[in-house]
C-alpha cells in the first residue's frame, strides 16, 4: 500500500517544497532536504545568499533546499531552533548572547565581520536638528532621546547598561510604524541592515539620521537548533570553503560595500559603548575587510571626542 504525506514548507509563494512516499515501510524522499531559515532572514538578500553559498559548497551532504519559514517573532523562531522543531526553523542568524550560545548551536563565524555592531538611527523626518551637535553617548542621553529596539534583542540590554531609555516591543515589524507615531526618537539597526529596511517600509516620514554611529562588539552567527549537528557542521565547512576561494569576499563586497559607502560611515561621529555580556569565544573580532579599526569598537571617555 503507498500512502502519500506533503510536508510542506513554505517559501515564497507558499509552494510545497517536500513530498514523502511511504512505500512498504520504507521512506523515500523525492525532494531535496529542505533548510528552513527563518523568514525574517530569508527576506535579507545578504543573509540569504550567504547561506546558500554555504550549501552550495559542501555537496557531499546532499541536495538542499533553502525555504523560508512562516512569519514569526524572533523569540518564537529561536524557541523553535532549542526545541528541535525542524519543520518550524532550522536555521537563524541573530546577534551572539551568552544565553543563545549556550541553549542553541552557533556556528560562531561572524557572518558580517561584526557590521551588525556599527548602528546607525532611523528618525522621524524633519528630526535631524535634535540630533545635531551630539558627540558623546552622554550628550544624546542629556537629550532625552529614547531608543526603540526589539524586546528579545541583546542590545536592548547593550543600550540600557550604558544609560539609555530604550522603548521594546517584542515584533520588528511594529517598530518602524511605532517610529512614525513618534513612540520613540531613533530606531537604532545596523549598518548592513538599515537601508534594507528603510526600502521595505517605504515610507517619507522615515530617514536615516546623517551624523551618528553607534558601535559595540556584536558577532552575527548562524544558529541552528542543538541537536543539528550535521547541519551545523555543513554551514561551518561551507563557510569555510567561501573563505579560502575568494567567494566570501565578493559577497560582503557585493552586499555591504555600496550601504557602507552610502551610509558615509567613516565620516560619522563614532560612539563607541561597551558590550557586558559578551563571553571570551565571542570577543575576537576580525575586521579584514572593513576600512574600519577595532579600536573603533572600544569605549573610550567622554569628552575625549
Amino acid at each position: 500500500m503507498i500512502r502519500e504525506f506533503a510536508r510542506r514548507y513554505r517559501g515564497p509563494g507558499g509552494v510545497v517544497l517536500g513530498l514523502i512516499l511511504m512505500v512498504s515501510g520504507i521512506t523515500v524522499s523525492t525532494a531535496a532536504e529542505p533548510v528552513v531559515l527563518w523568514k525574517r532572514n530569508f527576506e535579507s538578500p545578504a543573509i540569504r545568499s550567504l547561506l546558500a553559498i554555504a550549501l552550495e559548497k559542501t555537496p557531499e551532504y546532499g541536495e538542499a533546499d533553502l525555504v523560508s519559514s512562516v512569519p514569526i517573532s524572533q523569540a518564537r523562531a529561536l524557541r523553535y531552533l532549542e526545541h528541535g522543531r525542524h519543520k518550524g526553523v532550522r536555521v537563524a542568524n541573530v546577534a551572539s548572547s551568552p544565553e543563545r550560545n549556550s541553549t542553541l548551536q552557533p556556528i560562531r563565524i561572524p557572518i558580517d565581520q561584526g557590521l551588525l555592531g556599527f548602528r546607525v538611527c532611523l528618525i522621524s523626518e524633519g528630526d535631524q536638528p535634535r540630533f545635531d551637535g551630539i558627540y558623546t553617548a552622554s550628550q544624546f542621553r542629556e537629550r532625552g532621546l529614547r531608543i526603540g529596539q526589539g524586546a528579545h534583542w541583546p542590545d536592548t540590554r547593550i543600550l540600557r547598561a550604558s544609560g539609555f531609555e530604550v522603548v521594546t516591543v517584542p515584533r520588528f515589524e511594529n517598530l518602524l510604524s511605532m517610529l512614525e507615531r513618534q513612540r520613540f526618537d531613533c530606531f537604532l539597526r545596523g549598518a548592513g541592515e538599515v537601508l534594507i529596511d528603510l526600502a521595505q517600509y517605504d515610507s517619507d516620514d522615515i530617514v536615516v539620521e546623517e551624523r551618528l554611529l553607534f558601535t559595540y562588539r556584536m558577532p552575527s552567527f548562524f544558529f541552528v537548533g542543538p541537536d543539528d549537528e550535521r547541519l551545523a557542521q555543513r554551514i561551518e565547512t561551507g563557510l569555510h570553503r567561501a573563505m579560502q576561494d575568494g567567494s566570501y569576499e565578493q559577497w560582503f563586497s557585493d552586499h555591504f560595500r555600496k550601504p557602507m559607502k552610502q551610509l558615509k560611515l567613516m565620516e560619522r561621529v563614532f560612539i563607541p559603548l561597551p558590550n557586558p555580556y559578551l563571553n571570551g569565544q565571542d570577543t575576537p573580532i576580525q575586521l579584514p575587510l572593513m576600512p574600519i579599526r577595532a579600536e573603533r569598537f572600544l569605549p573610550v571617555p567622554e569628552g575625549t571626542r
